[in-house]
């Protein structure tokens, strides 16, 4: 019923506790399937004896180091399962995650709706798990946080195998909501605050520093960027992205100048540099 998809760079040290959480669920309605992006550590070794161990179906993949983006690309080519969810190398679920999954599954089941939510929350943390779990929203800009945490998804294969990263050979990070903003904007979503995935930010994580990250990778930054402009209600909010937007691209000096204009309403553009050129002045 669902595709479990993991990349992995050199995690053979978190593999086992992502393998472990996955083995105590209390239903077994999945495939792993895991991209190693050419790790070199044991990763390989590390998987190659969870697949003996054949608790559950496991498909491995190694590729050539390209980015986490390319890994999912490939990963929405070889999805079998009605279903597609993307778990880090460094999370876990919670033993009734795909039990919840399955339900809500069968609530998301109308044609309007591309996939559900749910929550991402620290370890390091205790939650009552009785208060959560009984919201139901259509836009996700609609949820109010009790507590810091990450939305994740799972999707219709048939839906988010429509879409893809861009490949830019040079670069090797790309935010995933490159790749999500445009289903959550054609298609409804059924958002819940169910959490079912735990884990912390590892410091050789690609999440810990998105900024540095867009600025070594900047056609994929400037582009995530320009998705979440349209994806943007506020005035506060667009003015925010285009003032992130033109730090990078004015960093950029290898993106020849002219491209960098489209994406961005030309008032937000006009506005940053307005500010610029206040700053220099005073």
């Amino acid at each position: 019923m669902f595709t479990i998809f993991t990349p992995a760079y050199n995690r053979a040290y978190t593999l086992p506790k992502l393998y472990g959480s996955l083995v105590n669920q209390e239903k077994q309605n999945f495939e792993w399937l895991i991209i190693d992006d050419g790790s070199t550590d044991n990763t390989e070794a590390v998987v190659s004896e969870f697949i003996e161990e054949n608790k559950f179906a496991i498909r491995y993949v190694k590729q050539e180091n390209q980015g986490k983006h390319i890994a999912i690309n490939k990963a929405l080519k070889m999805a079998d399962c009605e279903w597609f969810a993307i778990i880090d190398s460094d999370d876990f679920l919670v033993n009734d995650a795909t039990e919840v999954w399955e339900n809500l599954a069968l609530e998301a089941a109308d044609k309007d709706y591309a996939g559900f939510s749910f929550i991402h929350f620290s370890e390091k943390f205790q939650i009552d798990k009785s208060k959560y779990g009984k919201k139901r929203l259509d836009d996700r800009r609609n949820y109010h946080w009790e507590f810091p945490g990450e939305m994740l998804f799972c999707f219709k294969t048939k839906v988010i195998s429509q879409y893809s990263f861009p490949v830019f050979p040079e670069e090797k990070f790309c935010q995933e909501s490159v790749l999500f903003l445009p289903i959550l904007r054609k298609y409804k979503m059924l958002i819940t605050d169910h959490v079912l995935v735990r884990g912390e930010y590892l410091e050789d994580g690609l999440s810990q520093n998105h900024y540095a990250s867009m600025l070594k990778n900047p056609r994929y930054g400037m582009l995530s960027i320009r998705e979440k402009m349209k994806s943007a209600r506020t005035e506060a909010e667009k003015k925010y992205l285009a003032s992130v937007y033109w730090d990078i691209a004015l960093k950029s000096p290898q993106i020849p100048f002219l491209k960098k204009f489209p994406g961005i309403p030309l008032k937000f553009t006009l506005n940053v540099f307005m500010d610029k050129i206040i700053k220099r002045m005073f």
